[in-house]
């Protein structure tokens, strides 16, 4: 994206252009925001369709379970984690 960001002219350029320039300038401006802010809503988007998908498995979608099986096995470990803990405590 950044190869379409028209370049920063400094002050001194600036000053040196005539109004036309400048407001071509202007336009070229106008239209990056544009292009920009249609890109952010896009990816606002994405961002709130992948959260939730994100909350989505087996309980509460139509999702088999055999997806859920990244999840279960972390909550399991950290579930064992604490047992075995508690094993050596009792011990």
């Amino acid at each position: 994206m950044q190869k379409d960001l028209p370049r920063k002219p400094d002050d001194e350029t600036l000053l040196q252009l005539a109004p036309k320039q400048l407001v071509d300038i202007i336009i070229a401006q106008a239209q990056t925001i544009e292009k920009l802010n249609k890109r952010i809503v896009e990816l606002e988007q994405e961002v709130e369709k992948l959260k939730i998908s994100r909350d989505l498995d087996s309980k509460t979608s139509s999702k088999p379970p055999s997806g859920d099986l990244l999840k279960k096995a972390e909550k399991k470990h950290e579930d064992n984690h604490g047992e075995v803990e508690t094993t050596k405590r009792s011990l």
